[in-house]
Order: structure tokens, then sequence, then C-alpha cells
């Protein structure tokens, strides 16, 4: 009796921690819509702009054999498996801003602020928030590479693009519009498009920003598509872009 118990014990125990696993994860995951920004963990606010719903982030790689130096980088040696990470945010969509707040505030160490230092913060970042955008959908992209180098290349080609070079290969995509961008700006390792926003978008959606990668070095230029989908990036039953 007591070996069946044992075997019986041994089959169900992990059954019901998978069962438990998935309420956990989904818990997780929507933290943002338990409790205010103000509340979230470092961790949770570094999820919030870099993997979430509103926010993704890519890396491109190139596999190389061995370490390469003098030819491979001008300057010096380059990594076997070099790469470049593109982070992408939807900076008009407000959970997205409450975690540039929350950010600030963990940074700023916000909870030893004097009151007044904190009442000064708190009216910045109500205003910082209180923008909207009816009209229009904002994306930053920020890139960065384990190699100096494809930095310094990323960051120069970037800076040299307008919206007359981008115009026919960055838009936001739609299932019935493909938006053609309206802004661009960059600043150091980050660009900023601006959009156009869709006049329709229903809950069972999906929204993709578009763009080029140029070639750098060994990282071969190609098509960027990152896709959104509108049901996860509901706040109060509505899409937040």
């Amino acid at each position: 009796m007591v070996t069946l118990r044992r075997r019986f014990c041994r089959l169900i125990v992990p059954l019901l921690l998978n069962c438990l696993a998935v309420p956990l994860a989904a818990a997780k995951e929507d933290f943002w819509s338990k409790k205010p920004y103000q509340n979230w963990s470092a961790e949770e606010t570094r999820r919030m702009l870099e993997e979430s719903p509103w926010a993704t982030t890519l890396r491109l790689n190139s596999i190389q054999p061995s370490v390469t130096s003098g030819g491979g980088v001008p300057g010096g040696e380059m990594e076997a498996n070099p790469s470049i990470t593109y982070t992408l945010q939807f900076r008009s969509a407000r959970p997205i801003r409450e975690a540039q707040v929350r950010s600030s505030q963990l940074n700023s160490h916000y909870d030893a602020m004097s009151a007044e230092q904190k009442s000064a913060f708190d009216a910045s970042a109500g205003k910082f928030l209180a923008v909207t955008f009816p009209d229009r959908i904002v994306v930053s992209v920020s890139f960065h590479s384990d190699v100096l180098n494809f930095d310094s290349l990323l960051r120069n080609y970037w800076s040299s693009q307008s919206l007359a070079t981008l115009s026919m290969s960055v838009y936001l995509n739609t299932n019935k519009e493909k938006l053609s961008l309206m802004n661009y700006s960059v600043k150091e390792d980050t660009f900023q498009l601006t959009f156009p926003r869709p006049k329709q978008l229903r809950p069972d959606e999906k929204v993709s920003v578009e763009f080029v990668h140029p070639r750098i070095n060994v990282i071969e230029r190609q098509r960027i598509l990152l896709e959104f989908s509108l049901k996860k990036m509901l706040v109060n039953g509505e899409p937040v872009l």
C-alpha cells in the first residue's frame, strides 16, 4: 500500500505543479494590470521596457569560426559570435511611459527623497504621463552591439538617415493598413519613428513595425518585422499603443 501511495504521489504531484504553473505564469506576466506602476519592482520595470506586450528585444547574430583580429574589425579583435540587439518600445503607450517614470524613480532613489523633492518629481511625472497621442503612434528603437566598433557603425548609419531616406522601407502595418513614416529623429543609440494612428484597431488584430537593418561588417543587411498582438495590449478592454 505504501509503495502504491508513493507511485501515486510521484505521478500526481508533477501534474498539479504544472497546473499551478499556468496561472502563476499568467499572474507574473500581467503585473501591470494588478498594481500601480509605482509598486513595480526593478525587474518588472525592466521587463516592461524590454520584453512585454509593448516592447520587444531582437538579437541579430553572425556565427564566426574563430576570433578575428586585424582584418575582421578595424582596430582590434572581434567577438567569436558578434551580435547586435534592437529594443523596440511603443513610447506613445501609457504602460511604457509609466515604466519610464518608474525607472526614473528607482534610479533617483525616490523613497529616500524629501517631501519637497517627491512633490517636484510627481509634478514632472504627472505632466509627462498626461501627454496624449490621439493622431499618432510613437515607436523608439534602441540599438547596441557587443563589438565597440559595431556600435559606432550603427550610430553613424542611423544618424545619417532621414524621413526621406527611410520613407520607402519603414512602416507600421495593421491587418488592413500599411502606414508610412511621418517623422524620424535620432539621438545617440536610439532612433524614434512616428506613424499616423490607424483609423480602427480591433483586439483580435496584430500590428507590426518594419524597418531595414543595414549591413554592419559580418552581420548582413536584413528586413526586420516585429509583430505585436493587440489582445495582449489591452488596458481597460481597449488596445493601447
